[in-house]
């Protein structure tokens, strides 16, 4: 029986693909702070070990757990960043790939989830081909990629969304504005933005923290939109009206067919929304 370790089962992602991997069979052991299973003893153990521990800590278990890693296991982290754990995790004798599951473990599933798989050295590709199985089978979206094209993506998909969601609200607060009177005004599409960057805001800090002061290429993404948003401000504040109009149809542009499927969705939610 192919056996599967985590280190840091004990968390909400680890705890959620430790129920996955024994739902589909495997024999699954989990060390953490709280276990009395050493890194060591699930390594000696283990067929494939997975590090799921906070983003900041990653690399350093990586680190530790390297000379203890022979040939013919698969390492493999879940976190958001790819780069720099998978550099580390080349550094041991194993098979390595790299995931990192784009949905909170609260969900609770992985049906209609995307995860996505940088695999960087497997000699093993029955193994991995089996893990894909399984993450497929039970209805998820796997995508692969390396890891730079992953970490750059995640600046964008991560790093300047919740830029935006956190400065809008924050501002908000740096106006004083009356959150709660607006909602008796509201319309519908401010009602999602604020439903959407209220939900950032329910999550932890500190892992928002560590996506986007670990990731290194989120500072120059923040910093053209940024560029982007004084170019508007200028439209704005000038009352450039054809500018403004310009630089709204090249946006709308940019995203091209996709606006009308946008608009077809936010009135599926809307409507749900205005039912409730």
């Amino acid at each position: 029986m192919t056996v599967v370790g985590i280190i840091g089962g004990t968390g909400k992602l680890g705890g959620l693909f430790r129920k996955i991997f024994e739902e589909e069979g495997f024999e699954v052991l989990v060390s953490s702070r709280t276990t009395s299973l050493s890194k060591e003893e699930l390594i000696r153990k283990s067929d494939i070990i997975i590090i799921s521990v906070p983003i900041k800590s990653t690399i350093p278990v990586i680190r530790e757990i390297t000379p203890f890693i022979k040939e013919g296991k698969l390492l493999m982290d879940l976190t958001s960043l790819k780069v720099g754990p998978i550099n580390e995790m080349l550094k041991s004798k194993a098979d390595v790939l790299g995931a990192h599951p784009l949905f909170a473990p609260s969900i609770g599933d992985v049906r209609g989830q995307t995860i996505i798989l940088c695999p960087q050295r497997i000699s093993n590709k029955e193994l991995y081909q089996k893990l894909n199985f399984i993450f497929t089978n039970r209805g998820a979206n796997i995508v692969e990629m390396t890891p730079e094209e992953h970490d750059k993506m995640m600046a964008v998909i991560q790093g300047l969304t919740h830029f935006s969601a956190i400065a809008l609200c924050h501002c908000m607060k740096d106006l004083n504005f009356d959150i709660k009177k607006s909602f008796e005004c509201t319309s519908p599409v401010y009602r999602l933005t604020l439903d959407m960057a209220g939900r950032i805001l329910n999550q932890e800090p500190e892992l928002y923290a560590d996506i986007s002061l670990l990731n290194p290429i989120t500072p120059e993404i923040l910093l053209q939109y940024i560029k982007s948003a004084e170019t508007l401000f200028k439209k704005i504040q000038t009352k450039d009206r054809e500018g403004f109009i310009k630089f709204f149809e090249e946006a709308s542009q940019y995203l091209g067919d996709f606006t009308e499927k946008a608009e077809k969705e936010s009135n599926l939610l809307i409507k749900k929304m205005v039912s409730e």
